[in-house]
């Protein structure tokens, strides 16, 4: 490639202090357009940036999460399945796949803290839009029809022991009606208005993929990386221990926040859902305000000396780690310019043409080519999506499994996976980024690391599948041959546990014989001995709960432990040109084949162990009982056999990497790098190579983090 039309080293040298254009002043300060008071300007260095994006961070996460808190709820407000509830949760993760690429190979190009604001606002937008079934069609319960027809009794207290019982005519009678919103059709709304709040969840998501350690990675010293990454994702991790704690406390609500009788014990007990999505949407939508005002890029704490060599800051570089093209008189830049390996060079603040359109494709696929041929990023990816499809499936339908097993009400469920992940924050997370800048750790190191905290985990996940309780045996079953309650004609879809008086668990209250209700207590119950009960299950003592939770805590913090370590195994074992894009396909594949299909996946499982589906008028909504034997082998065995894929696959990395010695070179490479910035130009082409080699001195980097 021919030299011409590059602007020479020297020209940067001759340059004066009061020279410096107004643009690249501005890249520095603190400020939204043209507003950049001095008082905010002490703001602009990495600790803030930190503390108020790990606020941030900690908020969108919490939304991202809590969708997980109110799986039940979210049933028995609407009737979903578990297909429905694991949509939900999968449709953060569509929203989040179709721009995440896009955003990654831009990350070079847009004004990073101003992009994490816009997708902080986006966040707060879209958990303000998952409310809105609540203030649509307020607080109904699934078989109740919104023309107001049916009997709030039957619902809240199960049917009872009556000649006349019959579903037809009132079904019939829904039908003629016109305008009357049935329940189905609310379900089908409200599901297609949550999913559309997820997905936005899922484009404010996809900025943080590779944005923030883009960000954090360029403006500090490389061994400074691993603790502020730490400190952000620790806050990131602590949402779900906030949302699974605000979930417990607005499941101890009821859902139109009015006084009732009914208790969270109560099986139809719905609790206020919509109330953290108003919470937190309106936080965020806060907590978006400061991040507009950072600059583009973090200025220096000192005073350029004569001896200093020069700094040439990431506006300068494309997404292929390529100088700005520009004349030999520096009059003017060209739009873009083809390097050697086919790779376009982009100045960020110039239109494209449809040609450099087609060479920024060129680029990308040359990017991914690099990224594929390299073994170790490949075989990271695929464990990381083995990791995630475990951990989205543990953390959407554990409050369920809990609530089933252990025969929980909702917000004890929550608490005790606030508790589980808040040890997984502040001990697993917290504690992976420390050993990560402690022990100095190389990308060799990190991936040992890596791999013993999966088979950690493994062996948790494997040995609280062994914790439980027995199911309550369900006595007088619809059809079965107890003569008591034969003129009661019962319903076999109305399945409405009560526990009799004699400590037994029944059916519904009519296959009980009850015949009315006062304070909560079913009264003239003849098949019952004592003729008396009370609505949910019996509780038989079990006590193998805090076993379970500790267990499956062990299993969260070892598999916490290893974020920070395989987000530096990532960026160390790719070219300094590729880490950007490199984390953000990480996460497009981490979430396509794992956040993405885990709550679908066993979704479609948990269904299928249902043994009583809530049918009315012929519309079948959420599963009223399930095998929880099956439930329990089913759920731990596919976590526990998709961590172990994800084992072996980085043990087959380590074997790689040990026969190559490919992480030796990279590591002695990355080590030479630390007395350079992240910018050093080891990555720049050799046409380039001729000019000049551009580095920026040790000296500077211990001052550029301001630290």
């Amino acid at each position: 490639m021919s030299t011409r039309g590059y602007r020479p080293v020297q020209g940067l040298r001759e340059k004066k202090d009061d020279d410096v254009s107004d643009d690249a002043g501005s890249d520095t300060r603190c400020g939204i357009l043209s507003v950049t008071p001095n008082a905010v300007q002490p703001c602009a260095n990495m600790v803030c940036f930190t503390a108020f994006y790990g606020i941030a961070a900690l908020l969108t996460s919490t939304l991202t999460s809590y969708v997980n808190s109110q799986v039940t709820t979210l049933e028995r407000q609407f009737g979903f399945t578990s297909k429905q509830t694991g949509l939900i949760m999968a449709a953060n993760d569509i929203g989040f796949l179709i721009c995440v690429l896009f955003v990654s190979y831009s990350s070079t190009r847009v004004h990073i803290p101003r992009s994490l604001g816009i997708a902080t606002v986006t966040f707060g937008i879209s958990g303000l839009s998952c409310s809105l079934p609540h203030f649509i069609f307020g607080a109904r319960v699934h078989s109740e029809t919104f023309a107001n027809v049916t009997s709030n009794q039957s619902q809240m207290y199960g049917d009872f022991c009556d000649a006349s019982n019959s579903s037809s005519a009132l079904c019939n009678r829904d039908l003629r009606r016109s305008g009357s919103w049935s329940s189905e059709h609310v379900a089908t709304i409200s599901l297609g208005i949550i999913v559309v709040g997820m997905m936005l969840q899922g484009f404010g998501k996809a900025p943080r993929a590779s944005l923030v350690v883009t960000y954090v990675d360029d403006n500090t010293k490389r061994t400074n990386t691993g603790i502020f990454m730490g400190c952000i994702v620790t806050l990131g991790i602590l949402g779900p221990a906030v949302a699974y704690t605000m979930g417990g406390l607005f499941s101890k609500m009821y859902v139109s926040l009015e006084a009732t009788t009914l208790t969270p014990k109560h099986p139809n007990w719905i609790g206020a859902w919509w109330l953290g999505y108003v919470v937190f949407g309106i936080l965020s939508l806060v907590i978006s305000i400061p991040l507009f005002w950072f600059p583009r890029k973090l200025p220096q704490r000192h005073k350029a000396t004569p001896g200093d060599i020069e700094t040439v800051t990431k506006n300068d570089f494309s997404i292929s780690g390529l100088p700005v093209a520009s004349n030999a008189s520096g009059e003017g830049i060209n739009e873009s310019t083809k390097s050697s390996n086919g790779s376009l060079i982009h100045h960020p603040h110039v239109g494209f043409s449809f040609k450099s359109l087609l060479l920024e494709l060129k680029g990308f696929l040359a990017v991914l080519v690099r990224l594929w041929t390299n073994p170790i990023y490949t075989c990271t990816i695929i464990s990381s999506c083995f990791v995630l499809f475990t951990v989205s499936a543990i953390g959407s339908y554990t409050p369920k499994y809990m609530e089933r097993m252990f025969n929980l009400p909702a917000y004890k469920a929550n608490y005790i996976m606030a508790g589980k992940s808040l040890c997984a924050s502040c001990i697993g997370t917290f504690l992976g980024g420390y050993l990560t800048k402690r022990l100095k750790m190389t990308a060799k190191k990190a991936l040992l690391f890596i791999s013993g905290a999966v088979f950690l985990s493994f062996v948790c996940t494997l040995a609280a599948m062994f914790f439980q309780c027995e199911q309550p045996t369900v006595h007088n079953w619809p059809g079965s041959t107890e003569s008591c309650y034969d003129d009661c004609h019962c319903e076999e879809n109305k399945f409405f546990a009560i526990c009799g008086q004699d400590g037994k668990t029944y059916y519904s209250p009519c296959t009980a014989g009850c015949k009315n209700i006062v304070k909560e207590v079913y009264q003239n119950c003849t098949c019952i001995v004592g003729g008396t009960a009370v609505a949910g299950f019996c509780d038989y003592g079990c006590n193998q709960l805090y076993a379970y939770a500790i267990f499956s805590a062990l299993g969260r913090v070892t598999g916490t432990l290893a974020i920070v370590p395989k987000i530096i195994l990532i960026i160390r074992c790719v070219e300094n040109r590729d880490k950007g894009f490199a984390l953000g396909f990480q996460a497009f594949m981490t979430s396509l084949f794992g956040w993405l299909l885990g709550p679908i996946i066993i979704g479609y499982v948990i269904d299928g162990i249902c043994t009583v589906w809530d049918v009315t008028c012929g519309t079948t909504g959420r599963c009223l009982l399930y095998d929880n034997d099956v439930f329990r082998v089913k759920l731990h065995s596919y976590c526990a056999t998709s961590l172990a894929c994800s084992f072996v696959v980085l043990t087959i990395a380590c074997i790689y990497a040990r026969c190559t010695g490919c992480l030796d070179e990279k590591d002695q490479k990355n080590n030479n790098n630390t007395k350079t910035s992240p910018l050093h130009l080891t990555s720049v082409n050799s046409d380039y190579s001729q000019h000049k080699d551009i580095t920026v001195s040790n000296e500077n980097n211990k001052n550029a983090d301001g630290l």
